[in-house]
Protein backbone atom coordinates (compact mmCIF):
# COMPACT_ATOMS: atom_id res chain seq x y z
CA UNK A 1 0.00 0.00 0.00
CA UNK A 2 1.39 3.43 -0.87
CA UNK A 3 0.15 6.41 1.25
CA UNK A 4 -1.01 9.35 -0.38
CA UNK A 5 1.58 12.56 -0.54
CA UNK A 6 0.71 14.88 2.42
CA UNK A 7 1.67 17.88 0.90
CA UNK A 8 4.71 19.87 0.14
CA UNK A 9 6.47 21.90 2.70
CA UNK A 10 9.49 23.89 2.23
CA UNK A 11 11.34 21.33 4.73
CA UNK A 12 10.12 17.81 2.52
CA UNK A 13 10.72 19.80 -1.07
CA UNK A 14 14.13 20.46 -0.08
CA UNK A 15 14.62 16.88 0.90
CA UNK A 16 12.98 15.70 -2.37
CA UNK A 17 15.44 18.22 -3.89
CA UNK A 18 18.28 16.52 -2.08
CA UNK A 19 18.07 13.30 -2.54
CA UNK A 20 16.84 13.70 -6.10
CA UNK A 21 20.22 15.29 -7.05
CA UNK A 22 22.22 12.16 -5.40
CA UNK A 23 19.71 9.82 -7.11
CA UNK A 24 20.42 11.61 -10.65
CA UNK A 25 24.44 11.55 -9.42
CA UNK A 26 24.26 8.03 -8.71
CA UNK A 27 22.65 7.05 -11.99
CA UNK A 28 25.33 8.98 -13.68
CA UNK A 29 28.11 8.16 -12.41
CA UNK A 30 26.77 4.30 -12.64
CA UNK A 31 25.89 4.96 -16.39
CA UNK A 32 29.29 6.09 -16.91
CA UNK A 33 30.98 3.56 -15.12
CA UNK A 34 28.97 0.70 -17.66
CA UNK A 35 30.21 2.67 -20.66
CA UNK A 36 33.79 2.64 -19.68
CA UNK A 37 36.58 -0.20 -19.82
CA UNK A 38 37.22 0.42 -15.85
CA UNK A 39 34.03 -0.87 -14.35
CA UNK A 40 34.36 -0.80 -10.59
CA UNK A 41 31.22 -3.01 -9.79
CA UNK A 42 28.13 -1.84 -9.22
CA UNK A 43 28.51 0.58 -5.78
CA UNK A 44 27.20 3.64 -7.51
CA UNK A 45 24.12 1.52 -8.72
CA UNK A 46 23.43 -0.01 -5.55
CA UNK A 47 23.64 3.59 -3.80
CA UNK A 48 21.41 4.87 -6.50
CA UNK A 49 19.08 2.35 -5.20
CA UNK A 50 19.11 3.47 -1.71
CA UNK A 51 18.82 6.78 -2.55
CA UNK A 52 15.65 6.07 -4.51
CA UNK A 53 14.37 4.35 -1.63
CA UNK A 54 15.18 7.44 1.03
CA UNK A 55 13.50 10.01 -1.69
CA UNK A 56 9.96 7.62 -1.70
CA UNK A 57 10.26 7.91 2.12
CA UNK A 58 10.49 11.17 1.66
CA UNK A 59 7.94 11.45 -0.83
CA UNK A 60 5.36 9.47 0.90
CA UNK A 61 6.46 9.64 4.77
CA UNK A 62 7.00 5.94 5.19
CA UNK A 63 9.51 6.12 8.19
CA UNK A 64 6.55 7.74 10.05
CA UNK A 65 4.29 5.03 8.47
CA UNK A 66 7.04 2.83 10.17
CA UNK A 67 7.37 4.82 13.15
CA UNK A 68 3.61 4.72 13.46
CA UNK A 69 3.04 0.57 13.43
CA UNK A 70 5.49 0.05 16.21
CA UNK A 71 4.16 2.73 18.56
CA UNK A 72 0.87 1.04 17.96
CA UNK A 73 2.09 -1.80 18.34
CA UNK A 74 3.46 -1.16 21.22
CA UNK A 75 0.24 0.54 22.44
CA UNK A 76 -1.11 -2.90 21.87
CA UNK A 77 0.91 -4.73 24.34
CA UNK A 78 0.87 -2.15 26.84
CA UNK A 79 4.58 -1.22 26.42
CA UNK A 80 4.38 2.00 25.22
CA UNK A 81 5.45 3.65 28.35
CA UNK A 82 8.57 1.68 28.88
CA UNK A 83 10.15 2.72 25.49
CA UNK A 84 12.85 5.13 26.78
CA UNK A 85 15.63 2.93 27.89
CA UNK A 86 15.16 1.06 25.10
CA UNK A 87 14.67 3.86 22.07
CA UNK A 88 17.73 5.27 23.79
CA UNK A 89 19.68 1.96 23.51
CA UNK A 90 19.04 1.52 20.08
CA UNK A 91 19.98 5.01 19.13
CA UNK A 92 23.45 4.66 20.73
CA UNK A 93 23.58 1.18 19.06
CA UNK A 94 22.78 3.10 15.69
CA UNK A 95 25.45 5.50 16.16
CA UNK A 96 28.17 3.01 17.33
CA UNK A 97 27.29 1.20 14.16
CA UNK A 98 27.37 3.83 11.84
CA UNK A 99 30.53 4.99 12.73
CA UNK A 100 32.54 1.69 12.63
CA UNK A 101 30.49 0.96 9.39
CA UNK A 102 32.62 4.28 8.28
CA UNK A 103 35.86 3.10 8.88
CA UNK A 104 34.60 0.23 7.40
CA UNK A 105 34.13 1.96 4.26
CA UNK A 106 37.36 4.19 4.84
CA UNK A 107 39.46 0.87 4.65
CA UNK A 108 37.38 -0.67 2.38
CA UNK A 109 37.36 1.99 -0.24
CA UNK A 110 41.17 3.10 0.66
CA UNK A 111 42.19 3.32 -2.66
CA UNK A 112 38.64 5.26 -3.82
CA UNK A 113 38.25 8.19 -1.39
CA UNK A 114 35.41 9.37 -3.85
CA UNK A 115 33.65 6.26 -3.17
CA UNK A 116 34.06 5.91 -0.28
CA UNK A 117 33.10 9.93 0.62
CA UNK A 118 29.45 8.77 -1.40
CA UNK A 119 28.89 5.16 0.32
CA UNK A 120 28.96 6.94 4.08
CA UNK A 121 26.91 9.94 3.00
CA UNK A 122 24.54 7.09 1.76
CA UNK A 123 25.32 5.12 5.25
CA UNK A 124 24.58 8.20 7.45
CA UNK A 125 21.29 9.30 5.27
CA UNK A 126 19.97 5.82 6.24
CA UNK A 127 21.05 6.28 9.82
CA UNK A 128 18.76 9.43 10.02
CA UNK A 129 16.30 7.70 8.85
CA UNK A 130 16.44 5.32 11.54
CA UNK A 131 17.02 7.84 14.09
CA UNK A 132 13.71 9.42 12.72
CA UNK A 133 11.73 5.69 12.88
CA UNK A 134 13.07 5.51 16.45
CA UNK A 135 11.56 9.25 17.47
CA UNK A 136 13.47 9.66 20.72
CA UNK A 137 11.75 12.65 22.56
CA UNK A 138 14.98 14.69 22.41
CA UNK A 139 16.54 13.72 19.24
CA UNK A 140 13.70 14.67 18.11
CA UNK A 141 13.38 18.22 19.65
CA UNK A 142 16.91 18.85 17.63
CA UNK A 143 16.07 17.67 14.60
CA UNK A 144 12.65 19.21 14.46
CA UNK A 145 13.48 22.70 15.34
CA UNK A 146 12.39 25.58 13.12
CA UNK A 147 16.43 27.20 11.16
CA UNK A 148 14.73 29.90 9.36
CA UNK A 149 11.91 28.64 6.78
CA UNK A 150 13.13 24.26 6.98
CA UNK A 151 13.85 22.17 10.22
CA UNK A 152 17.41 21.22 10.90
CA UNK A 153 16.71 17.78 9.66
CA UNK A 154 16.55 18.93 6.19
CA UNK A 155 19.66 20.74 6.96
CA UNK A 156 21.20 17.40 7.51
CA UNK A 157 19.33 15.82 4.70
CA UNK A 158 20.77 18.11 2.55
CA UNK A 159 24.16 18.02 3.91
CA UNK A 160 24.48 14.32 3.58
CA UNK A 161 22.94 14.33 0.06
CA UNK A 162 25.92 17.15 -0.76
CA UNK A 163 28.28 14.41 0.44
CA UNK A 164 27.26 11.80 -1.51
CA UNK A 165 27.26 14.38 -4.51
CA UNK A 166 30.52 15.25 -3.88
CA UNK A 167 32.09 11.63 -3.33
CA UNK A 168 30.55 10.99 -6.77
CA UNK A 169 32.28 13.89 -8.21
CA UNK A 170 35.29 13.05 -6.65
CA UNK A 171 35.50 9.09 -7.84
CA UNK A 172 34.24 10.46 -10.92
CA UNK A 173 37.27 12.82 -11.85
CA UNK A 174 39.80 10.30 -10.49
CA UNK A 175 38.91 7.42 -12.88
CA UNK A 176 39.14 9.71 -15.48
Amino acid sequence: MIWAFDGLSVTRGAGLAAYAAAVAACVWRWWRDQLSEKRHGGVFGVLAIVQFVLLLDIAFNLRWKLHEFFMQEAMNHGVYGLRRPPQLLALWMLIGGSALCCVLIVSRFRRRPGAAIAVAGTLLSVALRCAEVLSYHGLDAVLYAQAGRVMLVSILWMALTLLTCLGVWIDGRSSI
